[in-house]
């Protein structure tokens, strides 16, 4: 009977272990995906200024208060320089910021960047760029002791990869202009891409 009693006993020991290392396992894949979040975005401690990078290019949005369902007050370029207000602790993730002269609002950290990124390294959104008659471009050379041009890339931004390297004088289609890039069809691969336009002259 004793016996019988033990071994119920252990049972329900081991099936409560169980339950406790299912529950440890699950919080640490939670902390795994969360901390590579964490880890891409920067604190705002000890900046007066910081600019905004969305991987996407679109435009950021300043809330009225720290959380994503707060009430968006205005909205941000990519690649515009805010204001941070450190007057006051706001909770981790979160920065309080200032565009010009307008008011104090809540954005994500993870879309901010303690240095202005060069204009190549921002995305530049769909809506930027202007359909128009085609037209054939050359490559130019990125020096004066080169043959080398810049990459053609899949996404209007120097982040995305390389479809391959532009040599000077090779020659491209324009089908859509944006600010940075244009869009273009390469005769040598066939594929659409995209160009920095102050490497491609108009032929």
């Amino acid at each position: 009977m004793k016996a019988s009693f033990r071994k119920a006993e252990d049972e329900r020991k081991e099936i409560k272990m169980k339950k406790i290392l299912s529950v440890v396992m699950v919080l640490m894949l939670v902390l795994g995906l969360m901390i590579p979040v964490f880890a891409s975005a920067e604190s705002p401690v000890g900046h007066d200024k910081m600019w905004v990078v969305c991987a996407d290019g679109r435009r950021l949005n300043v809330r009225s208060a720290p959380t994503k369902d707060a009430k968006i007050l205005y909205r941000v370029e990519n690649g515009e320089c805010l204001q941070i207000i450190n007057d006051e602790p706001v909770p981790s993730g979160w920065a309080m910021v200032r565009k010009g002269n307008k008011n104090c609002g809540f954005v994500m950290t993870q879309f901010l960047k303690a240095h202005k990124p060069s204009k190549y390294a921002l995305r530049e959104r769909d809506d930027d760029f202007k359909a128009v008659n085609p037209y054939t471009v050359t490559a130019k050379a990125r020096g004066k002791n080169t043959d080398e041009s810049v990459g053609l890339r899949t996404k209007p931004t120097k982040q995305s990869t390389a479809i391959r390297r532009l040599m000077a004088g090779d020659t491209l289609t324009v089908i859509a202009v944006g600010k940075t890039w244009s869009q273009v069809k390469d005769p040598q691969t066939g594929k659409t891409g995209y160009v920095a336009n102050d490497y491609i002259v108009r032929v």
